[in-house]
């Protein structure tokens, strides 16, 4: 394969077929409730990133494991249309193709069960190889669908290429703890973060910086914690202090489906990471990609170009003053009514 140059984007993580099916409501635990037809697509959070920073501009390696079968070429073919370098997608004989059973609610809830499959046959020897083939990167961006042993394998080659570790700390597991120290960007949720730090919930007094400083002693350099609807926080310099988060103010939407709007965030952060952005842009980016993900149903089906994001955004805006101008206008005639009465 060509010797990539600046701003290569590598992707160590999952690829998954995903099956969802859309229903009123998510069930108790024991409760059977009734689906609404069943779509399949391209999904796994490694294919996922690699998807949101190819359909933004990026052209992403990704370095993955699928099986031998139809699944498995279903989800290379997604891939190469999307954009995605697919030179070091491996497929293993005897592995099923990893599968993802999603169930999405009318409020665009959702909850997850994934099938690794030839996910965990992606072992450290076998990425070894493959990043030995790439060289030098800008960014390497990992995530936990694939073994904790081959991602700490992914975080320490990260180092030798020269590259930006990011960690995407999901699904999370404790063990992943042991990377924190390689990692340059970890991306969190509010529930990862605090598991990742040993607390039930956020301290009452400062707490980001409280979070922060405890991310910090897991040896992680800079954090950015996704909030949902309600944005994002950006924690920078955690080994140097003092520590000062940034909050991003949310997109405002009416969301149709959350699937994938995490490795939204994630994929579109580290490939303007890739370009040279530095950390708050690339974070305020990717905050604003992740709200258009969530307009849209299945994962990278609802992922934008830039163009696209650009429109949307300008829409958006538009829509915005026209509304601040409706709402000055009737305080107007109200004003005017009041004065003639």
């Amino acid at each position: 394969m060509t010797k990539p140059g600046v701003g290569t984007l590598v992707v160590v993580g999952s690829m998954n077929v995903d099956l969802t099916v859309r229903t009123r409501n998510l069930p108790n635990p024991g409760e059977t409730v009734i689906g609404r037809g069943i779509s399949r697509g391209p999904g796994g959070k490694g294919s996922n990133q690699a998807a949101a920073a190819a359909r933004l501009g990026a052209n992403p390696i990704l370095v993955a494991a699928l099986g031998a079968d139809e699944d498995g070429v279903f989800l290379r073919e997604a891939a190469a249309k999307q954009g995605i370098n697919i030179d070091l997608i491996r497929q293993e004989k005897g592995s099923a193709t990893g599968t993802a059973l999603i169930t999405v609610d009318d409020a665009a809830e959702n909850f997850i069960v994934v099938s690794p499959g030839a996910n965990n046959q992606l072992t450290s020897e076998m990425l070894q190889r493959s990043l030995f083939e790439i060289g030098k990167a800008a960014v390497l961006c990992l995530s936990l669908e694939v073994p904790v042993d081959t991602a700490l394998a992914a975080a320490r080659a990260s180092a030798v290429m020269g590259a930006i570790t990011v960690l995407n700390l999901s699904p999370y597991s404790p063990k992943a703890i042991a990377i924190m120290p390689l990692v340059d960007v970890a991306v969190l949720n509010e529930g990862e973060a605090l598991a990742a730090v040993g607390l039930r919930g956020l301290p009452a007094e400062r707490p980001w910086q409280a979070v922060g400083a405890l991310l910090g002693e897991t040896g992680a350099k800079n954090a950015v914690i996704t909030l949902g609807a309600e944005g994002a926080i950006v924690l920078e310099n955690l080994q140097n202090g003092p520590i000062s988060p940034v909050r991003i103010e949310p997109t405002r939407v009416r969301p149709v489906d959350t699937s994938g709007c995490g490795d939204a965030f994630a994929g579109a952060m580290a490939g303007e990471l890739a370009h040279g952005a530095d950390l708050l842009a690339a974070a305020r980016f990717a905050s604003q990609v992740a709200a258009y993900a969530a307009t849209g149903r299945g994962t990278q089906a609802s992922y934008p170009t830039r163009g696209q994001l650009q429109e949307w955004l300008e829409q958006g805006e538009a829509a915005a003053v026209d509304e601040v101008e409706q709402k000055a206008t009737v305080r107007a005639e109200i004003s005017e009514a009041d004065r003639s009465a």
